[in-house]
């Protein structure tokens, strides 16, 4: 039995990987879990997964990224790590969580057991061609700026290139009783408050979305079958804002009698309107609005079942 250091696990990704690396079964003895799970939470009371029901050994490991040293004798010991844990909002603590105690933690590893460590990032950080974005690191939030940051310096640690696999999720959805709701799934219903003028608008701008499920059934594949070191963005085939407002108004029985452009303008003075002050990062957004990259992927890409692949799956899923 193989053990495995999740971080991140009290979030919405992280809470579908600890679920599906719970129920691997070891090939070589079937009636068996294929992983001893350690998960480093600093408080349990969020995770909402009934634990005791789920297959495999799973040990809390009570503690943070900031005081990961004091584990240190334990990361010895693991064979994979998935690395999800972020941090956002408090500048000082993205910084700290998202590079500096990010590479203590790789560091902390054993070269010679440990096999594996995927590393979760952000699609925002990559130009189309999966290169970095030079004005992420310029420009964007803490939480971007800190991420581009720690891609530019994963070469520090051992594990990078051949053992250190960075994962670009890109539009997130998930959540359910015993999931906490990503950030966008959570608003969707206050955006369909609007559906009914914004089916007559028609926008310029582009994206890929993925269902939490999706990503950890890609996860589990991975650990399972260790690609190596390598960079995926994970999402489904690349869709038009305005395809996704049909889709999602024939999903409803809505009729578009009309489409009027939005000019990016009109958005900009709506910004100053409402005194909102638009920073160089969201003045790229605006000029470069469509988040397509090549290639992205999804579990059909590794020949497995997808559970959303479309916005009528999301749609019958949360509304």
């Amino acid at each position: 039995m193989r053990n495995l250091f999740l971080t991140g696990a009290s979030g919405c990704l992280g809470h579908y990987v600890l679920e599906r690396l719970a129920q691997q079964r070891d090939p070589e003895f079937p009636e068996r879990p294929a992983y001893h799970l350690y998960v480093l939470v600093r408080n349990p009371s969020r995770l909402r997964l009934p634990l005791e029901r789920l297959p495999a050994p799973i040990t809390l490991v009570h503690g943070d990224l900031l005081r990961i040293r004091e584990h240190a004798a334990l990361l010895r010991q693991m064979h994979g790590l998935i690395h999800m844990a972020a941090a956002w909002g408090d500048p000082s603590l993205a910084w700290a969580v998202n590079v500096t105690h990010t590479l203590e933690l790789f560091q902390l590893l054993d070269p010679q057991r440990c096999q594996q460590v995927i590393y979760f990032s952000t699609a925002s950080l990559l130009n189309q061609a999966l290169e970095p974005l030079a004005i992420a690191g310029q420009a964007g939030t803490d939480y971007i700026r800190s991420k581009y940051e720690m891609l530019l310096r994963r070469q520090e640690s051992c594990f990078w290139p051949d053992r250190l696999l960075t994962l670009y999720p890109t539009l997130l959805f998930g959540g359910s009783p015993y999931h906490p709701y990503s950030h966008i799934t959570a608003g969707l219903k206050d955006v369909l408050r609007w559906l009914d003028l914004i089916r007559f608008l028609r926008v310029d701008a582009s994206f890929h979305f993925i269902h939490a499920a999706d990503v950890a059934e890609m996860v589990a594949y991975w650990v399972a079958h260790p690609p190596g070191g390598g960079d995926w963005v994970l999402g489904n085939p690349p869709l038009s804002l305005d395809e996704c407002v049909e889709q999602v108004c024939a999903y409803l029985k809505k009729r578009i009698y009309f489409r009027l452009p939005l000019p990016i303008g009109f958005l900009r003075r709506l910004a100053f309107l409402f005194g909102v002050r638009l920073s160089e990062w969201d003045e790229y957004c605006l000029r470069h609005r469509h988040f397509v990259y090549h290639p992205a992927l999804s579990p059909a890409a590794l020949g497995l079942p997808c559970r959303f692949p479309t916005v009528a799956s999301l749609l019958e899923a949360y509304l």
